[in-house]
């Protein structure tokens, strides 16, 4: 069974510069069942072996070290401000 598990597992891979979430595990002691444990985006600084990075916070420059498995990428493909998406109502055929 382990086998058959560990050749399902993706391997995520992060590389400097990229942009990635957090995961905050401190935030399990607070209520609140709509918060977001994800934290970011922070961005990839140094990549050590054994899966451990320094990730860097933009906003205030903040530099540390986390395990790999507390990461996900960060994807920033949304539309921007001045880009409008039509919400048209649904046509009936009936």
């Amino acid at each position: 069974m382990k086998e058959f598990h560990d050749k399902r597992i993706l391997r995520k891979t992060f590389d400097v510069g990229q942009k990635v979430l957090f995961y905050n595990s401190r935030l399990h002691l607070f209520t609140g069942k709509l918060r977001s444990r994800w934290s970011g985006p922070f961005i990839v600084k140094h990549v050590y072996p054994y899966w451990a990075f320094n990730i860097k916070n933009p906003k205030n420059g903040n530099v540390f070290k986390v395990n790999g498995h507390r990461l996900k990428a960060y994807f920033d493909n949304f539309p921007s401000e001045n880009e409008s998406i039509g919400l048209n109502d649904p046509i009936y055929k009936g």
